[in-house]
């Protein structure tokens, strides 16, 4: 007799970030999970749209960007740093929200009625999903990447809409085992509905080829947001007091660019420090070849992806001491630690990677360590879909 093929499921991901041109970098990891899901279950994908952006509706996943404001306003949730950055920097962006969470509820239940799950990213999505999960009878699934739990440590709308994601929704993913840990303690009543899936990376890290050793200089590179919580300008200062041949790359752009510019200009940096903006993540990797140090001098964290992505092409990586960064690089053994905003520990652990043995072995045990633990967008993809599965037999 021969043996039967599960049905695909449908899956709706819902998200306030998510790329609608090529080389938009907004949401980047949403997609690269979007994409491994949608080989193994039929994936459309709903976000806000995007001012002036015109996407293709056609390609793979499936996008419908919907409208919350006149053209010229759809300003909110694509810039860097998403939603809070924006709202932090233009507090009157603050009074397109009602519109954007109103626009997100009535395109959920729209396409929702066609799919089998909700699957939400971050706390206003999940909230707006579970809202029309209820409304369907559907199953909802939120992911939360750490800054909702750091932004809900306030009172507030963040807290409340934290609130609301555990009580609502039927399953609340985490992507990293302190966000896990923080959650239960937080609400304990709803510590069955949590699940830790970690967030993957692409292959194509993993198929660089291994740093050479090295004795001549110090090619560090920063991938992100030039914004406050990024705390980039730890980084150049510690520059500052490293040798003259030790240079510095920023990919990413922010409100904080500019700033960041005259600080380097202050501090004589200008011809070690070289500002690419916003760069197309299929160009990463090659960036990363190139380079000898991921920095990442956070000041607060989920669980970083460029960590894992340097950890996949074997850069030593040093890092800030929070939860997240500290659970991928452990006690200084994939990486090294420093006080988060401390520039002098930030520079002696850059003068220690002045060895370039000692690279080379944080970069093997980087990479070992990402293949150990099977941390490919196609594994998470197949978690989450037996977590889809369990919820819609139940």
């Amino acid at each position: 007799m021969p043996i039967m093929q599960s049905k695909r499921l449908t899956v709706l991901i819902i998200s306030t970030s998510y790329p609608l041109w090529p080389g938009s970098v907004s949401g980047i990891f949403v997609k690269h999970l979007a994409t491994a899901l949608d080989a193994i279950v039929d994936v459309s994908v709903i976000t806000p749209a995007e001012r002036g952006i015109q996407h293709n509706p056609t390609l793979r996943p499936r996008v419908h960007a919907f409208r919350y404001a006149p053209d010229a306003l759809q300003v909110l949730a694509h810039a860097p740093g998403g939603i809070p950055a924006a709202v932090a920097g233009h507090p009157w962006q603050l009074s397109l929200l009602p519109g954007l969470m109103l626009s997100m509820l009535l395109t959920c239940i729209w396409h929702g009625r066609k799919t089998e799950i909700l699957f939400a990213n971050w706390s206003i999505p999940g909230v707006m999903a579970a809202l029309a999960g209820k409304l369907l009878r559907k199953p909802t699934v939120v992911t939360l990447r750490g800054e909702d739990a750091n932004r809900a440590t306030k009172r507030g709308l963040h807290r409340y809409l934290l609130s609301a994601c555990m009580q609502m929704c039927d399953a609340v993913v985490v992507v990293s085992q302190a966000l896990q840990r923080r959650l239960t303690d937080e609400y304990p009543q709803h510590a069955e509905k949590l699940h830790m899936i970690p967030n993957g990376v692409g292959e194509a890290f993993l198929a660089l080829p291994l740093p050479k050793m090295q004795t001549d200089s110090l090619r560090l590179i920063f991938v992100g947001s030039l914004i406050p919580r990024k705390s980039v300008s730890t980084l150049i200062r510690a520059l500052a007091l490293l040798p003259l041949h030790h240079t510095l790359t920023i990919v990413g752009e922010g409100p904080e660019e500019d700033a960041l510019r005259d600080l380097c200009d202050s501090l004589g940096l200008a011809d070690r420090v070289t500002f690419l903006g916003q760069k197309h993540p299929e160009e990463l990797p090659g960036l990363l070849a190139e380079s000898d140090v991921l920095v990442l001098p956070s000041l607060s964290e989920g669980r970083p992806n460029v960590i894992l992505e340097a950890l996949a092409a074997g850069r030593a990586v040093v890092a800030s001491d929070i939860d997240g960064n500290r659970e991928l690089i452990g006690q200084d053994e994939r990486g090294l630690l420093f006080p988060p905003g401390d520039v002098h520990a930030l520079t002696d652990r850059l003068q220690r990677l002045d060895s370039s043995t000692l690279r080379v072995e944080l970069g093997l045990a980087g990479r070992s360590y990402i293949e150990n633990c099977e941390l490919s967008w196609g594994h998470a993809a197949r978690r989450y879909e037996a977590l889809f599965r369990s919820l819609k037999a139940g």
